[in-house]
This record gives structure tokens, sequence and C-alpha cells, in this order.
């Protein structure tokens, strides 16, 4: 059943999707325009124009970068990230650092970063000399350590954040590798509107803020196609009864589930949903196309629609190559940005030196760069504006779903 749901979706381009009629404002006179009732986000690029610039070199003995998430290759959510990262390290460091100065990699981690993990990255600023920070691995953390950023005025480059929310901060220090969930979100619900086939789909979203996150950019994007899920259910993760809370999504006899969550809870949940005998698609949000989810949904991870949040980039053969050397499983899209975080970072300070200031206009000035995850371009406000396409789970690998024209 699968297997027809997933041709019938490629192979049926459907009817186009309702577009709500126009807006009506108040009334205007003749020759005037109605302005808009939020501030538009702007088009120029966000600048830092502050001391810092003239600083000069320092001699050190080592070049630190701080690394905000686990530094744990066996973290079961988010090791990746670091594993690609590493990877990077060590091969930056074999072509000789930073003018012949090692690169050092500075984890700062807490199951609680509110407290712990963004007190030791001030400290690992401060105290330890970091020249820029790579992180957050996820939206909740990167809003934490853009308010340190911020006024500490250093590099944050993010390889994990989606949340959209974290660029109208405005803070001219962020920039961030992973297309945001706006950029998702039509792709997602394109694909959702073409699986369903004109029946019935739900939603299941965690409570937590990435996923809270994905929903409402997943709502407004429905909202505009006059989408509604017959059952929308917004759940805990210290939840247990995951069973009951697949029973509950297809009592509406869904054609497609869409899963908002972490990788591990998406695989439980998708998991349950299989056994109870679910037979249609399944879509879930950018976690779910992360070695952890599969990991965790173990054979019913088997035909699961994700986006590819990553192109194929001149280095990409090379890099899976290398990563599957180390690590002994190919790379997911979280390998690929905690790689190129490192890459792009240390490629900035040889052009830059050891200068905060000096740094983030290099990072800027860089793009359009070629990665192992593809040609990164910033858009104003320092997001990646990397297309977002669709892949599906075949083999224990998430491959790229062709293009329904």
């Amino acid at each position: 059943m699968i297997g027809t749901v997933l041709a019938f979706w490629l192979t049926s381009a459907g009817p186009s999707p309702c577009q709500p009629p126009p807006c009506r404002g108040a009334p205007q006179r003749a020759g005037t325009e109605q302005a808009p009732p939020f501030k538009a986000p702007s088009e120029k690029p966000l600048d830092f124009r502050g001391p810092g610039r003239e600083e000069p070199e320092p001699d050190v003995a080592e070049v630190v970068l701080g690394w905000f998430g686990p530094g744990d290759p066996d973290h079961p959510d988010v090791g990746e990230f670091w594993r690609g990262a590493v990877l990077a390290l060590d091969q930056e460091n074999a072509a000789g650092g930073y003018r012949g100065k090692p690169l050092r990699l500075v984890p700062s981690w807490s199951e609680s970063p509110w407290s712990a993990a963004i007190v030791d990255v001030t400290r690992t600023v401060y105290e330890r000399g970091a020249w820029a920070v790579i992180g957050g691995v996820d939206g909740a953390t990167t809003h934490l350590a853009v308010q340190v950023a911020l006024k500490s005025r250093f590099l944050l480059l993010s390889p994990g954040s989606t949340d959209a929310s974290t660029d109208r901060a405005n803070v001219p220090w962020l920039f961030s590798l992973p297309p945001s969930d706006e950029r998702q979100a039509p792709v997602l619900v394109e694909a959702l509107d073409r699986a369903r086939a004109g029946g019935a789909f739900v939603v299941a979203a965690a409570s937590d803020h990435d996923s809270h996150a994905a929903l409402v950019a997943v709502r407004r994007e429905m909202s505009k196609r006059r989408l509604t899920p017959a059952t929308l259910v917004e759940f805990a993760l210290s939840d247990p009864d995951v069973p009951a809370l697949a029973a509950r999504l297809v009592a509406a006899e869904p054609r497609a589930v869409l899963v908002l969550a972490p990788s591990r809870a998406a695989g439980r949940l998708v998991a349950a949903l299989r056994e109870g005998g679910f037979p249609g698609l399944i879509l879930g949000g950018a976690p779910v196309a992360r070695t952890a989810f599969r990991r965790a949904a173990g054979a019913a991870a088997e035909g699961v629609i994700a986006p590819l949040l990553t192109g194929h980039g001149t280095d990409r053969e090379a890099f899976a190559h290398a990563y599957e050397e180390r690590w002994q499983e190919a790379p997911d899209d979280a390998a690929l940005h905690g790689y190129d975080a490192i890459r792009l970072v240390t490629e900035a300070l040889r052009r830059s030196g050891l200068n905060r200031a000096r740094l983030r206009d290099a990072v800027r000035a860089l793009a359009p760069w070629s990665g192992a995850s593809g040609s990164v371009t910033w858009n104003a406000a320092g997001r990646n504006e990397q297309p977002v396409s669709l892949g599906v789970w075949q083999q224990g690998r998430l491959a790229a779903l062709p293009v329904v024209p």
C-alpha cells in the first residue's frame, strides 16, 4: 500500500491548490497605497558598523572555536553534527590549521542548555578566547547563543537551526546553514496535499521549541492553501503512550500523516503508526531526514518522506567517503552541515586573521561559497538560501525523490 500511495503521488500532479482571495483593506484615497500592517524584512544585508576591526592580531598557541552542542559522536539525537565537525577539523589541521597553528573545537553542552550550557558558552568566549562559536544544533539553543553573540560580538554560525524567528532578531553576528522552516513548509504542504489525494490527512507535532516553530510555518502554509487536517495533535515528549497517540491519529482514517517532532520521537511514532496498521504515506519535518530517525523507526522508516536540506556540493563525494570510512555509515544532513560549518569558518579565518569583526565580514563576503552541502548563499538576515527538495527513506538511506511536474 505504501508503494501504491507513493507511486500515485509521484505520477499525479493533482489539481492546482486553491489560493485565497486578495485581502480587502480599508478604503484608499486615489493615488495612495495601503501600508502593510507589519514591518517587512529589509533586503539589505545586516552589517556590523561598530569597532573592533582595527584590533591587531594576538600571538596565540592555538586557535579556539566554540561548539554549542554535545561533543559526543554517539549522542542519540544530534551526534552526527559533531561527527561532521570533527572530521572537518581533523582535515583542516592536517592541512596546516591556521597559519601553522592548530585549531581546537571546544564543546559546551548540558541537557539543560538554558542554564549550565549557555554559561559555558560565555566562558568559552571570554576565558578560553574562542574566535567564533559553531551552534546551536537546534533552534532553542541558537536563540540562547544569539543573545550572547549580540552582546559579546562574536560570529555565531548555526549548523542546526531552522527556526526563522532567530533571523528576525536582526543580529548581524548570526548565520544559519539550514534553510528555514518557512522555506521547507511550502514543499512539505504541497507533498501532503498530493499524498492525501483529496482524502483526509492528520498532523502530529511535539511541543518542543523546534517542532512548534515548524508547525507554525506549516499551518501558515496550509491556511494559504485552505487545507485543514482532520486531526491535529500536539503532544509532550514526556508522554510515554505512543501507541495511544498513533491510534488517535489513525482514527480519522487519513491517507497521509505529517509528523513534526525530534528525530527519535518521530521514529517511535512512525513505528507505532505502522504497527497499528496505518498503510498510507508518512511525511516528516527536518529531523526525520536524520540518521537518528532511521535508528529509532527501524524498518518503519522505509517509504517515509522528509525534506532534503542540502544539495550536491563539489566536495560531497569525498566527504561521504571519508565519513563512511570513519563512522561506518552514510552521512546525513546534520553531518554535512556540521562539516561545512567548520570548513567555512576556517576558510574565513584565513582571510580575516584573528579578529572577530573581520571574521564576521569574511563569512558574509565568502558567499556564494561551495561546500559539501551545496552552494551557500546568505540572504539579508544571514540565512542560507539553499533550495529544499524531498527525499524518501529507502533501504536505510534517504534518496532524492523525483520532482513532480
